[in-house]
Order: C-alpha cells, then structure tokens, then sequence
C-alpha cells in the first residue's frame, strides 16, 4: 500500500477509534493524522477498544530506547470557552482570540532560535473550535517534509478543511541528536515538550481550537517524539506514528492516548514490537 492510501486509512483508523467527526458547531471535531514518508502499511494491523493499533514501522536509522528525563506533566490545556456537553471544548482565543497568520512563526526559547509553520483550514471561522494536528519531521529534516502541495505528504490537502496543522521544528533538526553524548539526551526531550508546550499555549490563545482534539503525527524521529508527546503530555488525544525508538520510559507516562503505529512489509524488528506493545500495554 503506498503512502497516500496509507494517509487514508490512519485517518480513519484514528477518527475510529476516538470518535470524531467533521467539524461542526455542535458536534465533536473530526481529526486525524498520517504518517507518510517511506513507511507502508501491510493492512493487517487494527486498533484494539483502547484505542492502541498494532506495530510500527518508520523506515528510520538509529539505536534502540533510552531514557528521556523527568516528567513534568505539563497539561497545557486548561478549561475553554467553549465547555458545553454538545459541542467541542474552546480554547480562550474562541471568546476574540487576535488570531495568527499562516506561515512561519519564530521565537526565542532557552537561547534556542525556535519555528513553528502554521497551516489554517481554507474555511477557518474563529468562533468554531477546530482540531489540531502537530506533524513532526524526521531526524535531520526541516518544516518542508510536511507543507508540500502534492505528492506522497500532502496532509494540506488532506486536512484543508479539517484541522489545523502546525508544523514544528526541532532542535538542530532532530528530535534527538545522536552525534551528541547520549548523557544529554534527556535534558533535550526536556527543552522539546517545553517548546511543544510554549506554542500550544500561543495558538490557544489566538486561534479557536479544540482542547479534547489535539493530535500528534510523525515519521522516523518524529513518530518517536509523538511518542513522548503521547506519554508525557495529557493534551495529546491520539496521535499517528511512523517511528520505532522508544524515547521515554513507562513511568514517565501520564496519559495513554490512542495510538495508531503503522506496519511495514519488512520483517517486524524488536525496537518496532517493542513500540508497539508498550502503548498496547499502556491501553490495557
């Protein structure tokens, strides 16, 4: 299966498992992530009622798990304007948010220059809470692996009337640095889910979003990150992975979100079934 209908079917895979649908003034907002890259999927995988699927694959380089720091449990999404039984929960820039423009955002964060891209859906109406979709780049790659116009990525066209998409970009371009001594590897999971944490902030208060619809995606590194953000992070509701190195370890988990892991037609290796069944086990 090439990776547009893999785009597809974790789409619905995920809008399956947590319930969503379109986004509509009163009712839940659909959402879901892809993982696209050179990851394919061999069709055989499901999604358990805890919303954990079956194994991964990420066609990624790198080493097996290791330790990612303390946990600091950051929410980062605290009560909406919007909190009715019906309808989507709001974020504060619902009640005249100034709003944002698409496009690169830049700022100043632990003396790290930071980027964010931010994608709006074509009909984006500031009073209408909105899912959001954090869709995370490959180690060593930049905020363009994921805001193409065609092709095998294009979750701009797949989501342009769906979500908002907001792009991040890592510290010197990878989720983890492996040419760095691997002693500093937690402090940098640290200085990334602070980072998550300062733009999902900046958007809640500009941009209507959905707080129970935020979503993370990701191939290679970027798939293991969405891993940290599902662990460490109760704001993420499910997220798409495309990764198979575990950065985090289970006692640092403080949500267990649903989780689809994509499957290759390559021979499943240990750092993949070990993925995959640590969030299954995390479900229960």
């Amino acid at each position: 299966m090439r990776p547009p209908a893999l785009v597809a079917l974790t789409i619905a895979s995920l809008t399956a498992v947590v319930g969503c649908q379109d986004p509509a003034p009163s009712g839940q907002a659909d959402a879901d992530e892809a993982t696209a890259g050179d990851t394919t999927d061999d069709s055989g995988s499901s999604s358990s009622e805890e919303g954990t699927s079956s194994s991964s694959d990420d066609g990624s380089s790198s080493s097996d798990s290791s330790d990612t720091g303390t946990d600091s449990g950051t929410d980062g999404s605290d009560s909406g304007a919007d909190s009715s039984d019906t309808g989507p929960i709001g974020s504060p820039g619902c009640m005249g948010g100034a709003g944002l423009e698409e496009g690169e955002h830049t700022f100043m964060l632990a003396g790290y220059d930071r980027r964010y891209v931010l994608r709006l859906p074509q009909n984006y109406d500031p009073s209408q809470p909105w899912p959001l979709i954090f869709a995370l780049h490959g180690n060593g790659g930049t905020t363009d692996y994921w805001d193409e116009i065609g092709g095998d990525r294009d979750i701009r066209t797949a989501f342009a009337s769906e979500a908002i998409i907001v792009i991040p970009e890592a510290i010197n371009n990878a989720w983890r640095d492996y040419n760095a001594p691997p002693e500093t590897w937690p402090a940098g999971i640290e200085l990334e889910l602070e980072y998550f944490d300062t733009v999902l902030a900046e958007l809640r208060e500009a941009l209507c979003i959905d707080d129970d619809n935020v979503f993370s995606m990701g191939f290679s590194g970027g798939g293991s990150f969405s891993g940290v953000l599902g662990c460490r992070r109760e704001y993420i509701r499910a997220m798409a992975v495309g990764g198979s190195v575990i950065y985090f370890e289970a006692d640092q988990c403080v949500s267990a979100p649903a989780a689809w892991i994509t499957i290759g037609d390559l021979e499943l290796t240990a750092g993949r079934e070990e993925f995959r069944d640590f969030f299954r086990d995390l479900a229960g």
